[in-house]
């Protein structure tokens, strides 16, 4: 590192801004993150509602992303991430079947499925997934377009090969629960990369809630000198004459490179009449909404996650047991649910109030878990404008080309978001590290930078 590091700016401090910021402080560059909020995290935020640990929105870590938990180690923060049991149920003709995914004999023997899909999986879809499996890295989706697996839905993909079983039963679930995507519209290619890492693979939560990796990434920049102002909106990123300027509600400053890591359409107001603007209006993202149902007793259930099917509830995708998470999250002896609404549920109560929203959804709860209202004690509605990112067929074969477009001219503006690779956490942090390298690359750093974290490769 030169005698007169670089000045990088971070914009946003969920998963992406936390991994850029890392990697910048561990290179050597001077970094001050900005944050809108109060409290860092992003979409993998923790809320305290009396006493509970809330995770609204990021559940789970899985052992695939290997961003996070490099990340998390060299923050010296490994120990926050506890090995999760993984069970999870789905609801079927009435009845809760416990299943634990990422266990092929558990997915088998499970009544969760129907028989014959079953026994299509076994015969078919692991088989394609083998067959396929140079096809699928988490850090580089157009892989599986470059294999010829984007050019459908995962819907008319799965109903040609598989049968309608196999859209209602792991499609929809899967991708509605997680993602908040429909399988009608999602491209086939995520839906196989997600299966082929599914298909062996840990989870883990975070103690005290999704938000500590990002408050312990942050806190470990903090240590080698990163500034962390939050509550502190940015208006304006415009490059300037050898740097690039970032604004505020009457303040501006100018530093030698900025990342630009917060969703694509907040990204696209603060560079608007950019060429950047208009790459990021092809990027489409869905709204988001959450429930937190507080107990006064446990739930009672052995199981963490309950995905429920379209012929089997009317406006919930999933409902989370937060006790049996992990550590940290809920006060003893109480209980605490998040309720995840449908796609379509979600867009339509987004600007509904609370009283509405929890008349919604709780009957599909109730469903699951009898007599659990008289249990609630509280309700806490959250919302996203911008929550889950859209990946359509074709989508995947055009991330190179985005990802080159989101960096502007002198290289100084770059953008980091999951949007970019992959809609996961592992998605995030990838793009916040392999823009922090191009940032510094561009100030006259090099890629010979210290304390590599990911590739080395941008894309």
């Amino acid at each position: 590192m030169s005698a007169n590091p670089p000045r990088i700016a971070v914009v946003g401090a969920g998963p992406a801004g936390a991994a850029a910021a890392h990697t910048l402080v561990r290179a050597g560059a001077r970094v001050v993150v900005f944050e809108a909020r109060s409290a860092v995290g992003g979409r993998t935020r923790t809320d305290d509602v009396d006493g509970y640990r809330v995770d609204p929105a990021t559940q789970l870590f899985g052992s695939m992303y290997t961003g996070v938990f490099r990340i998390l180690e060299e923050a010296g923060a490994k120990s926050l991430a506890t090995r999760s049991p993984g069970r999870d149920a789905l609801l079927r003709k009435g009845r809760v079947h416990e299943v634990v995914y990422g266990n092929i004999p558990s997915m088998l023997a499970s009544g969760a499925l129907p028989f014959g899909l079953k026994a299509r999986m076994g015969m078919q879809y692991l088989p394609f997934l083998a067959r396929h499996g140079s096809a699928f890295d988490m850090h580089a989706l157009e892989r599986a377009a470059e294999h010829g697996l984007d050019r459908e839905s995962i819907a008319a993909w799965g109903e040609r090969e598989i049968g309608r079983d196999f859209v209602e039963y792991l499609a929809y679930p899967f991708l509605s629960t997680g993602y908040g995507l429909l399988p009608e519209e999602t491209t086939a290619a995520l839906y196989h990369m997600l299966a082929h890492y599914g298909a062996s693979v840990e989870v883990f939560a975070m103690n005290g809630g999704a938000s500590r990796f990002c408050e312990a990434v942050l806190e470990g920049a903090r240590e080698r000198g990163a500034e962390v102002r939050t509550a502190t909106s940015v208006r304006g990123v415009e490059p300037v004459e050898h740097g690039v300027e970032v604004s505020g509600e009457g303040w501006r400053e100018t530093f030698d490179g900025v990342v630009v890591a917060v969703p694509a359409p907040v990204a696209r107001e603060l560079r608007a009449g950019t060429p950047a603007a208009e790459a990021l209006a092809t990027v489409r993202m869905r709204p988001a909404l959450s429930l937190a149902l507080l107990l006064d007793r446990p739930t009672g259930v052995r199981w963490f996650g309950l995905s429920l099917p379209r012929d089997e509830a009317r406006a919930v995708a999933a409902v989370s047991v937060q006790e049996n998470k992990g550590p940290g999250l809920v006060p003893a002896g109480k209980g605490l649910l998040v309720v995840f609404p449908t796609p379509g549920a979600g867009e339509r109560l987004l600007e509904a109030g609370s009283r509405e929203v929890v008349d919604a959804l709780l009957p599909d709860v109730v469903r699951a878990l009898p007599g659990v209202d008289r249990a609630v004690t509280r309700a806490q509605v959250f919302r996203w404008r911008s929550g889950w990112t859209l990946f359509r067929p074709g989508d995947p074969g055009r991330l190179p080309a985005l990802r080159r477009a989101l960096v502007d001219d002198a290289g100084r503006a770059v953008h980091a978001g999951d949007y970019l690779y992959a809609p996961t956490v592992e998605g995030a942090v990838t793009a916040g590290v392999r823009a922090a390298r191009r940032v510094l690359e561009r100030a006259g750093e090099g890629p010979g930078l210290t304390g590599s974290s990911g590739e080395v490769a941008f894309g």
